[in-house]
This record gives C-alpha cells, structure tokens and sequence, in this order.
C-alpha cells in the first residue's frame, strides 16, 4: 500500500512539475574569433593555439555538455603561410566538424568578392563546397548574386528544445576593405535589427548576432539594437574574461589567434537569458591534440614546405628574438613606437634605402600602420612563418606574399597633415596609428582631433648630416610606405609627386633585415610620444 501510494506520488509530482522545469533551459556556447589561420601552434616552444589541440577542447566541451552550439565570429583568413597556400579552404573544411555557424569578417573580403565566392564554392581549390554555414546580414547580395548561395543573412538552427536565431554582422570601416567591397556592405545596427525580428517573429527562443564589428561597436552600438539577447564579437581581439552586460544583452569575445575558446552557459526563461557561467579556456601545451587531425595537418604543411615559393618557412632560423617583440604598446605608456613597429619600420626603410631606386638624399622616412602589424615576434628562434603572422596582409598570387612597397614624393605639409589624421582617434583604436622610422614627433590625445600633432616637435633624420632636422612643410621628402597604406592616404586626398613602384615585397624585407640582425633585440624608444600621458601632464 505504502509503494503503491509512492508512486502515485511520484507520477503526480513529476505531472504537476513538468511545464515548470521545461520553461527553463541550459544553453552552451562555445565561441572563438579571429583565428587568421592559424592552424600550426605558435609562440616559443609553440605554446599557444593549434588546430589539433582546439579541435580536441571543442570535442571534449562539446561531450561534456548537452545543448551545445559553437560558433566563429569571423577573421578565419589571412595570418600564416597556410592561408597564402590554401586561401582559406583548408581550415573551413576542417570547420565544418567542428562548428555549427560562422560569420564574415574583414579579412574574408581581403582578395574580393569573386574571390571569396570561389573559395566557398571550392572552384579555387577544386573541391567541394563549403558546408558550414556563414552568415552576414549587411551585405547588399542584389550587387552579388552568386555570393548569395554560400551566405545567409541569419539562420535558425534547433539546439535540443530550443530555437536559436543566429544573424551575423561585419564591420564597414573602409580602412579595411577594397572600394569594390565597400560598395556593397550597409549598415551593420540596421541589417541586425531586421534579422532579429525577423527571427523573433519566427518563434526564436534566443537571438545570438555573431558580430565583427569590435568590442566599442558591440558596447556601444549594437547592445541598443532590439531583440538580440547575446553579442559573439569579433574584430578587436579581445580576450574578454567576464561577460559585458549592456542594456540587458550578453556581449563575450574570446581574443585571436585561437589562444582561447570561449564557453558560455545561460539559462533560458520566459523569453530571458540569463549568464551562468562564463570561462575562456587557454589553448596551450596542456590540451591534448585532436589525433584525428594530425595527418591533415602534416600534409598540408608538407604542401606548404613543397611550394617553391615558400620553402621551410616553419623550421629554416631567420633570427633570433631576446624577448618578446610587442606589436601593440603599453596601455597608459606614453611611448606610441612598439619595438616590433620600430623593427618593421627600420626594415622598410633600409630595404628601400638599399635598393637603390629612390634619390639619395639621407632624408628617407618609412611608415606603416599599426594595424597592417598583426602579430608579436616571440622570444627564441624566428621562422619564416613568424615573420609573415607579423606582415601578413594583401596577396599577390605569383608569389603568395602579401603588401607591395612604394617610395613616395611628398610634401612636408602632406606628411604633417596625415600624421594629424592617424592620431585624431586615437583613444579609441590603435589600427591608424603609425609606426616609423627616420622620423619623430609628439602629440597630445587630450585635444581635439585637428590640433593634436606639435609642429615643432616633427623631425626628420638626416644621414648625411648625421642629426635631426625640423620638418620643413614646403619641403619635399622620399617616403617608403606599402600600397596599402598609400593607397589609403590617396583616399584622403594626399596625392605624391612621384611614386615609383619597387617591387620589393613587405615580407622579403623585413625578414631579410632580421637576417641582418641575426639577434633582435627592439624596444620603444620614443619615436611617438603622447604628451597627454607624460607625468605631471594635464596638471
């Protein structure tokens, strides 16, 4: 009698219980961004990342879980020697096991439209189509129609019992793209809020807009955008180790290079997300690898190392670095030269100087943006491969490197006025600020954009007076500077006098100075300083 009435009491607990347990659910993301093909563990002793070893983290994540969905926010091409081999194909591939969902970053334009359609397509590589899903809402597919069979505005994809809305978002900073490609990007905030109503109104459970637009667009911008709950960000390399809440969305991004996968637990209730949980788990020696990847892997090095235009970029010693060589400078340091942006720039200017083209006056000045340097040179031994993860960007197809130099003829004044320009944002990103070499000069970021660059303070260096010189604004100086670069100063307006093309290549050069070096030893030395931040400054 006593079991019997048990049992009646458990199948009418369980009856009455029911609807309230169902209307909570536990959702898993697992989330990584900017990977810039990196599939080959890097750093010294290779301590970071790896295809192999954040396959097996997925994997492990994904058992350990239920209600799992892992996404990619974008930026998986450009970076190492695999993407100028491969351009791209190969790491999707391995994606499609792994990953449920993409969005497009940037860099997934870097060689075009047609291009990029040719990749997902497999036509460039003579395989099959991507399978992964990839998503992008704010481009204008009426200017690109064969684009449109390989990428979505937003999907919907059912994870256990809930009905996840997923759109996806790039950045339109015409820094970053090709005029071709500008023309057919729109408005990132807009494309997203029509995508996510259009999901709500489909019944979704959750909204999740995989976003690259960088971490102050997705704060700033996108958390106001209604009906999406969750912001997978992309774009600005941020390791972001506790969840940004803003107006009531969940806004996470996981860093570069695949260091970090992401994962994000929330409870879903009643239409509200909820954070449980939140960690980035280092990819490093202490993850194992993925063995089922490991011959794909060593093929597509061999086919790398068998290329006559590459060689053994991953094993043949350059260089070697006493230190880490930082690409980015120290928060709250007033110095704004980096030691790999000072290397990088001495490299242009003496690979120019030497070449013999351009007039020798002893007054060359090379320039280079901070974000066409995309990666530290690690302390030990430098390979081919390190030195591209550092200039990797542009692709010529002939010789798989990337950006061309120009020697430009220009204007003191053209020079002050585009110094003026790429520190008139510069609280808020780093990518227009410049590296240099054969020049100096002090600014102050605490005035306004316009007003920030002491004249007085511009020097140039003269080899053969062996001193520095002021600038002379209606002087004329040689200028070593990527296409790239230049290109951009022509969208301002800034036109040279003479350009002449040299044909040498950013890579060749900075690696053939390493070379000369033999033992790299760069710090800041004040090239660049922001007077705003100097002791005692604002007093």
């Amino acid at each position: 009698m006593i079991k019997k009435f048990l049992t009646v009491l458990v199948i009418f607990f369980v009856f009455v219980s029911y609807p309230l347990m169902s209307c909570a659910e536990q959702l898993t993301i697992l989330h990584t961004n900017d990977t810039h093909s990196h599939l080959y563990s890097f750093g010294t002793f290779n301590q970071y990342g790896g295809m192999a070893r954040m396959s097996y983290l997925i994997k492990k994540l994904k058992w350990q879980n239920s209600n799992v969905l892992t996404v990619n926010a974008g930026d998986v091409f450009v970076g190492t020697f695999a993407f100028n081999k491969y351009l791209g194909y190969a790491e999707l591939k391995i994606m499609e096991e792994l990953y449920d969902v993409m969005c497009l970053g940037n860099h997934e334009f870097d060689l075009g439209v047609e291009a990029l359609t040719g990749i997902l397509s497999g036509v460039l590589s003579g395989g099959a189509p991507v399978g992964l899903p990839i998503l992008c809402a704010n481009v204008d597919f009426k200017q690109c129609h064969e684009l449109k069979n390989f990428v979505k505005p937003s999907m919907i994809q059912q994870v256990g019992p809930l009905k996840i809305g997923l759109v996806g978002v790039v950045t339109i900073d015409e820094f970053n793209y090709s005029q071709e490609v500008t023309a057919i990007l729109t408005d990132p905030y807009e494309a997203a809020g029509a995508e996510a109503l259009a999901l709500r109104e489909q019944g979704c459970d959750v909204v999740i807009c995989l976003s690259h637009l960088g971490k102050v667009p997705d704060v700033e911008g996108l958390s106001k955008v209604p009906g999406i709950d969750i912001i997978i960000g992309g774009h600005s390399h941020d390791a972001i180790f506790k969840p940004i809440i803003k107006n009531k969305k969940i806004i996470v991004q996981a860093g570069e290079f695949g260091k970090y996968v992401g994962e994000l637990k929330v409870r879903v209730k009643k239409g509200k997300v909820k954070v449980l949980n939140y960690k980035l788990h280092p990819i490093n020696r202490r993850v194992r690898r993925d063995w089922t990847l490991v011959k794909t892997l060593f093929d597509l090095k061999k086919g790398i190392r068998q290329d006559p235009r590459f060689g053994p970029v991953y094993t043949k010693p350059i260089a070697w670095a006493r230190w880490n060589l930082e690409e980015r400078w120290e928060e709250g340091n007033p110095h704004r030269d980096t030691a790999l942006g000072n290397l990088i720039a001495d490299a242009i200017r003496d690979g120019v100087d030497n070449s013999g083209m351009v007039p020798q006056d002893g007054s060359l000045i090379a320039l280079e943006a901070n974000g066409y340097i995309a990666h530290r040179i690690y302390r030990g031994m430098v390979v081919g491969n390190d030195v591209v993860r550092t200039v990797p960007y542009g692709y010529d197809p002939e010789s798989g490197l990337g950006f061309k130099i120009d020697a430009v003829l220009l204007a003191g004044a053209h020079i002050f006025a585009g110094l003026e320009y790429t520190v008139s944002m510069v609280e808020l990103l780093d990518d227009l600020s410049l590296q240099v070499s054969g020049l100096k000069f002090k600014y102050d970021s605490s005035q306004p954009p316009g007003s920030r660059v002491d004249p007085y303070s511009v020097k140039i260096y003269s080899s053969v007076k062996d001193q520095w010189q002021p600038l002379n604004p209606n002087g004329l100086y040689w200028v070593a500077i990527t296409e790239q670069l230049l290109s951009f100063l022509q969208s301002l307006g800034v036109e040279p006098y003479e350009m002449i093309e040299t044909g040498l290549f950013e890579y060749n050069v900075v690696r053939d100075y390493m070379r000369k070096l033999k033992i790299l030893k760069y710090k800041s030395e004040g090239r660049i300083i922001d007077t705003a931040l100097l002791p005692g400054a604002g007093k």
